[in-house]
């Protein structure tokens, strides 16, 4: 996956909503440079921003990363998510934040 296509799709789920970046960085209560950022593929959102931004757009994180990884990958994303799913609170938050600091890596 490359890092743009996760803003690309921000982009055109923005622009459906005929939103500028700056609309979208008021609704999500972040700054229209890193909007531009994300969509450009400069930077990836951390998860508690990015769904934060997939609900301004009234999506879902689902629609958001459909078709960014290839089929196997859809595969292992949907048994890990099954498992995270049968987690306790405790775990899951666990879980999130781990998740989190990787993709803070990228």
């Amino acid at each position: 996956m490359k890092l743009e296509s996760i803003g690309v799709k921000i982009r055109e789920k923005r622009e459906q909503k005929s939103w500028s970046q700056e609309a979208l960085a008021c609704a999500a209560d972040l700054s229209t440079v890193y909007i531009g950022m994300i969509e450009r593929g400069e930077k990836v959102p951390r998860l508690q921003t990015f769904l934060r931004i997939v609900h301004c757009l009234g999506t879902t994180p689902n629609d958001l990363l459909a078709g960014l990884f290839p089929e196997k990958k859809n595969e292992e994303t949907f048994k890990y998510k099954h498992e995270i799913e049968k987690l306790s609170v405790k775990d899951k938050n666990k879980m999130y934040k781990i998740m989190e600091a990787f993709f803070e890596e990228y």
